[in-house]
C-alpha cells in the first residue's frame, strides 16, 4: 500500500504539505534534552537544521496545572533529576513563556527552521496557539482525553497524533473527533518505551491506519535505537517521522538513550530521501536507465532463412533472439503473423519497424465471437438457461440481443447439455459442446473461456454475455466490440451505476468496528449530488484471446467500461422463480424497445402452439433437475 499513493495531504506550515504525495516531514523532538538551557536548545536547533530535519520540536506544560500536588512532591531521587522532588525536577525543564518565544524567533528567522510544541495541558495550548505554532503535537498520554483533543481541534489548527499506550477503539475516537473539525491531522503510530525493543514496534499498525483512516496522513514516532526501524517506518507509508535528538546520550535524562545524536539524524534524513526517491511510482513503464541495457539485452524478432519482398511472415520463419539493432520486442511475434514483407531480409535480420505491411494483418478478418456459457442445471432454478420467459426460452433473449448487435462473426453457447444445444441452434447460435470437466459446480468462467478457445484458435476476440441477463444492450454490446477491434482496450465490461454508501464488512464474531470505502461521514453528499460508483453489471464480458491466454486474466492490460445508462431496475439478473416473474414484465418493454422479436428464426416455430413450450418445461421439470448450477 505504501507504493500506491493517495490523495491525502494538508499543510503543516504555511508552504509545507504533507502527504502520501509529498517527502516524508521530519521531525526533530528536542523535547527536554536541552538540559534547562536556552543556549543549549538554539545549539541543538541549529544543528538539526543542519542534519536536514524539517522541523524542531519542544514541550510545553504549565507544571501546576499539569500535575497533582502529591505528585509534585514526590521525592525524585534518581540519577536524573534536576530536583529533589519530581516538581523541582520538571521546574527546572520548563522554560518560560518569554523563553519559547525567543526560541521560536530564533528557529524561523535566524536558523530558517519550523518551530512547533506538545502542549500537555489547556494553558498551554492556549500560549502555543497564540504564538502561533503551526501545529499542535499531541502527545501519548494525552490521546485518550477525548475533551482534551476536541479542544485543540476546535482551533482548527493543524494536529500531529501520537498514539502510544493506546488501543485501535480509542484510535477511532480520536479520529472521529478531529474529524468534526477538520481533516488536518495525521495519525503517528508509537509505542511508548525508551528505548523501545524492535519486537515491540510493530510497524504493521502503520497500514492498519492507512486502511482504517483512509483519508489521513499516517505516521510514525519512534523510541528505538538507531535508524532501521524509522527506515523501515517511512518504506511503508509513514509521512510524518518524529525522532528525538541530543547532542549527547550520555547527558542526564531519560529520553537521552532513546535518542539519536545528530549524525545519526543526518545520516537518517539522507537515507529517507535516498528511500523515497527509490520508491518511485507504482506504474511500470521501461525507464531511462534500462534503455541501454535493453539494447544489449533486450529480445527481438527476427527472421529465419533469407526472405523476399511480398513474403507473409508466419510462426514458421520467425524466432525470437537477442539481436542488433533492437526491432519488434517478443510481445509483437502474433501481430506479426500473416504481415507482408516490404523489403529482402537476410538470414537471422532483425524485422524494423516499417519493415512489414501490418495493414494485410489488419484487413485480413479478426474473427470476433459472442460465446454464452450455458450449463446444466441451477441451483435457485433448475434449467433456467432455457425456461420460458415472454414466449421464448431465456437463453433465446441474449442470442437475439447479439444477432442485433450485428457486430459478431459467429454467436456461440458452450454448454454440456444438447438440449440446449439444440435449441440454441434453433435461433441462430452455433453449438459448442462443451468439457463436462469445465461445467461442473466448482468450475470457473474462465475454465469454460480457455476450453472453448482451445477448440476454436481462429477467434481473436470474445465477448462473453451472460445467459441469464435477458434485457442485453444491443448498443452497448456494438460499442465494446468497437472499442476492441480498434485496438483501444484489451477488455471492455458492461457496468451501471451504483449510489450505494459502502462499508467495510468486518467479522462479526470478532466485534470489530466497520469503515467507510467510498464516502466521507463528515462531508456526507446527497445521492442526487452523488454521481456514484461505477459497478459491474454481469451483462457481458469482452477480451482479446491474446490477452487472456498471456495474462491469464480476462480483466487485464488496458480495462475499460460501457456505462448502461438504463435505470438498473429495469434489469434482473435471473436466479430465482421470482426473478422470472420480473424478468417477464422487463423483456416486454426490452423487446419493444430493440425490436427483438422479429429477429426469432421462423424456423424455430414459437409460439404456434404450445408443444414447443411444454417440451422445453417437460424437460426443465424432468430432464435436468437436480444438476447444481453455480455458475453459468
Amino acid at each position: 500500500m505504501a507504493l500506491n499513493p493517495r490523495d491525502v495531504e494538508f499543510e503543516i506550515s504555511p508552504g509545507r504539505k504533507v502527504g502520501d504525495r509529498h517527502p516524508c516531514f521530519i521531525i526533530a523532538e528536542i523535547g527536554q534534552n536541552h538540559q534547562g538551557d536556552v543556549d543549549i536548545a538554539k545549539q541543538m536547533i541549529r544543528v538539526a537544521k543542519e542534519a536536514g530535519a524539517d522541523c524542531v520540536k519542544f514541550q510545553k506544560s504549565t507544571v501546576l496545572e499539569r500535575f497533582n500536588k502529591k505528585c509534585l512532591a514526590r521525592p525524585y531521587d534518581v540519577p536524573q533529576s534536576w530536583g529533589k522532588t519530581y516538581g523541582e525536577h520538571k521546574l527546572f525543564l520548563e522554560f518560560s513563556e518569554e523563553q519559547y518565544v525567543e526560541l521560536k524567533k530564533y528557529a524561523e528567522e535566524q536558523v530558517g527552521v519550523i518551530f512547533s510544541a506538545s502542549g500537555f495541558d489547556y494553558r498551554a495550548i492556549e500560549f502555543l496557539n497564540k504564538i502561533s505554532i503551526p501545529f499542535f503535537k499531541v502527545p501519548s498520554p494525552d490521546v485518550g482525553n477525548l475533551d482534551f483533543i476536541e479542544f485543540m481541534a476546535k482551533k482548527h489548527v493543524p494536529m500531529v497524533i501520537s498514539s502510544g499506550m493506546q488501543d485501535m477503539d480509542t484510535m477511532r475516537r480520536v479520529y472521529h473527533t478531529v474529524k468534526r473539525y477538520h481533516n488536518k491531522f495525521a495519525l503517528l503510530q508509537c509505542t511508548s518505551a525508551y528505548p523501545v525493543t524492535p519486537e515491540s514496534v510493530n510497524l504493521a499498525v502503520i497500514q492498519a491506519y492507512k486502511e482504517n483512516f483512509p483519508d489521513i496522513v499516517v505516521g510514525y514516532s519512534g523510541h528505538e535505537t538507531g535508524t532501521t526501524i524509522s527506515l523501515g517506518a517511512v518504506a511503508l507509508g509513514a509521512k510524518v517521522l518524529e525522532r528525538h535528538v541530543t547532542l549527547d546520550k550520555t547527558w542526564k535524562g531519560s529520553d537521552h538513550s532513546a535518542s539519536l545524536d545528530m549524525n545519526e539524524l543526518a545520516n537518517l534524513v539522507k537515507q529517507i530521501r535516498i528511500l523515497e526517491a527509490s520508491i518511485g511510482t507504482p506504474e511500470k513503464f521501461l525507464l531511462p536507465a534500462e534503455r541501454f541495457v535493453k539494447r544489449k539485452l533486450g529480445k527481438s524478432v527476427v527472421v529465419l532463412g533469407d526472405m523476399k519482398k511480398g513474403e507473409i511472415l508466419n510462426e514458421d520463419n520467425m524466432a525470437v533472439k537477442n539481436a542488433e539493432p533492437c526491432g519488434y520486442p517478443p510481445h509483437d511475434f502474433h501481430r506479426l503473423i500473416g504481415g507482408v514483407l516490404k523489403r529482402d531480409l537476410e538470414d537471422d535480420e532483425t524485422i524494423l519497424e516499417g519493415d512489414v505491411d501490418l495493414k494485410q494483418t489488419e484487413k485480413g478478418e479478426k474473427k470476433v465471437a459472442a460465446l454464452i456459457l450455458a450449463r446444466k442445471g441451477s441451483k435457485g432454478v433448475p434449467g433456467k438457461n432455457i425456461k420460458m420467459l415472454n414466449g421464448l426460452p431465456l437463453i433465446a433473449w441474449t442470442i437475439l440481443a447479439c444477432e442485433r448487435a450485428a457486430c459478431f462473426n459467429e454467436i456461440w453457447v458452450s454448454t454440456d447439455c444438447d438440449k440446449i444445444g439444440n435449441i440454441s441452434e434453433q435461433f441462430g447460435a452455433k453449438y459448442h459442446c462443451r468439457d463436462p470437466l469445465t461445467a461442473q459446480d466448482k468450475s470457473t468462467s474462465k475454465e469454460g473461456f480457455l476450453e472453448f478457445i482451445h477448440h476454436h484458435p481462429d477467434i481473436w476476440a470474445v465477448c462473453s454475455l451472460q445467459c441469464t441477463y435477458p434485457t442485453q444492450n444491443p448498443t452497448l454490446i456494438s460499442r465494446a466490440v468497437k472499442m476492441i477491434k480498434e485496438g483501444e482496450r484489451d477488455c471492455v465490461f458492461a457496468a451501471v451505476n451504483s449510489h450505494k454508501f459502502r462499508w467495510a464488512r468486518v467479522k462479526e464474531d470478532r466485534g470489530g468496528c466497520t469503515r467507510p470505502l467510498n464516502f466521507d461521514p463528515y462531508n456526507r453528499p446527497r445521492r442526487q449530488d452523488w454521481s456514484g460508483d461505477v459497478a459491474e453489471s454481469g451483462a457481458f464480458y469482452f477480451f482479446t484471446v491474446d490477452q487472456l491466454k498471456t495474462t491469464g486474466s480476462f480483466q487485464s492490460g488496458r480495462v475499460a467500461y460501457v456505462l448502461d445508462s438504463e435505470d438498473q431496475g429495469d434489469h434482473v439478473d435471473i436466479d430465482t422463480q421470482e426473478d422470472f416473474v420480473r424478468a417477464e414484465l422487463m423483456i416486454k418493454k426490452h423487446s419493444a424497445k430493440f425490436e427483438l422479436n422479429q429477429l426469432v428464426p421462423k424456423s424455430a416455430n414459437i409460439p404456434m402452439s404450445g408443444d414447443f413450450r411444454s417440451a422445453i418445461n417437460g424437460f426443465v421439470d424432468h430432464g435436468i433437475s437436480g444438476v447444481a448450477n453455480g455458475s453459468s
